[in-house]
Order: C-alpha cells, then structure tokens, then sequence
C-alpha cells in the first residue's frame, strides 16, 4: 500500500518561457530515510484527463505524490511535464525533513534522480511484467 504525500509542483522557466527545471516539493517525508528510489512519472494516473502523480521508494515504503493541478483543466502544463520528463529524464525532489541537531529543526533536502516516464498506469505495469 502506498503513503499518499502532500506536495506542490514547482516550474521554473527561461527567458524564453521554455519549462527549465520542474521541483516537486514535498510534505511529511519521514527524517533519515534515505534518498528516493526507482521513481515514476505517470502521465495519466487513473486514464484520461486524470492528474499526473510521481511516485518512489524510500526507507522501505512506496510514497505517491499528484500534480497539484488538473490535467484537464491545465493541459499546457500538463503537456509541458510530459516533454520535460520525456526528454531529460531526471527529476528534482525537495522536502523539508525535520533534524534534531539543527536548533531550528528543520532542514532542505533535494534529490536529482533518474525518473522513469510512462504514459499510464497501464503502460507502466505492462513493461514491468516483461521485466518481471
């Protein structure tokens, strides 16, 4: 069962407006779990029009993050995320974790990881059953 994660997608543009960097920004990762693993962009995450989510493994347990938009009513967006995780595939995580040594408690952790893309839920369980 995956822990369904509170977040906001960030993008960053060029002077041009061409999408430059995407940053997932995260609520309620646990402290000193590790770094994110075997991460997942799903285009449509339950079929059409449905909101793209990551998701990831991290100190033994999945955790699923949505888009903070709807692809149906955002579909530039939601086409420019598309592009960007098709043409670099790498994705940049960040959260703030709390750290009992710091005296404010709270500290930013980002991750630059390689990101798997899949157009759909479907997709993505039928490539990992040929693997499997």
């Amino acid at each position: 069962m995956s822990i369904v994660l509170d977040g906001t997608v960030g993008i960053q543009r060029d002077q041009s407006g061409q999408v430059a960097n995407v940053i997932w920004f995260l609520y309620g990762l646990p402290a000193d779990c590790g770094e994110p693993k075997n991460v997942v962009f799903l285009n449509e995450s339950f079929g059409v029009n449905s909101p793209q989510m990551i998701s990831f493994d991290l100190g033994g347990e999945e955790y699923v993050v949505y888009a903070d938009w709807d692809s149906s009513e955002e579909p530039s967006q939601a086409s420019e995320l598309k592009s960007f995780y098709r043409k670099y595939g790498y994705i940049l995580i960040s959260c703030l974790r709390e750290e009992v040594k710091i005296k404010h408690g709270l500290v930013r952790r980002e991750w630059i990881t390689p990101v798997k893309y899949y157009e759909d839920y479907v997709t993505m369980v039928n490539d990992m059953a040929k693997v499997g």
